[in-house]
């Protein structure tokens, strides 16, 4: 795969590709370089010249199961990039308490009027 030059990706990656923790080295070096030629071939502004390009191609567009260090790649990033994360958490927000849970029914009566 030919070499376009550097790819970077500020907005869903803004410290790098090797600093979110997603790629490993040999993926973000090869996003990296080879990211521009991926992108453009994705989506036809860049015509194939050999054939790691072509299989790469068909790879992507899912006419043949992704066997390529840069087919894998890519698809990684693409996953990353274009669904969305959801986060579930296990407490609860310290702004929402429930109502009622600390509300007590203080009709007058007094603590000294208890009986024992």
């Amino acid at each position: 795969m030919r070499i376009l030059g550097k790819f970077y990706d500020d907005k869903n990656f803004p410290r790098g590709f090797n600093r979110s923790g997603v790629f490993t080295i040999n993926e973000a070096s090869m996003l990296e370089n080879y990211g521009r030629t991926m992108r453009g071939l994705q989506d036809g502004s860049v015509d194939p010249i050999d054939e790691s390009e072509r299989q790469f191609l068909a790879e992507v567009n899912g006419q043949q199961d992704v066997i390529s260090e840069f087919g894998r790649c890519w698809t990684k990033y693409l996953n990353r990039t274009t669904t969305k994360e959801r986060r579930y958490t296990l407490c609860d927000s310290p702004r929402r308490k429930p109502k009622g849970l600390y509300d007590y029914d203080d009709n007058g009566s007094d603590d000294n009027n208890i009986d024992y």
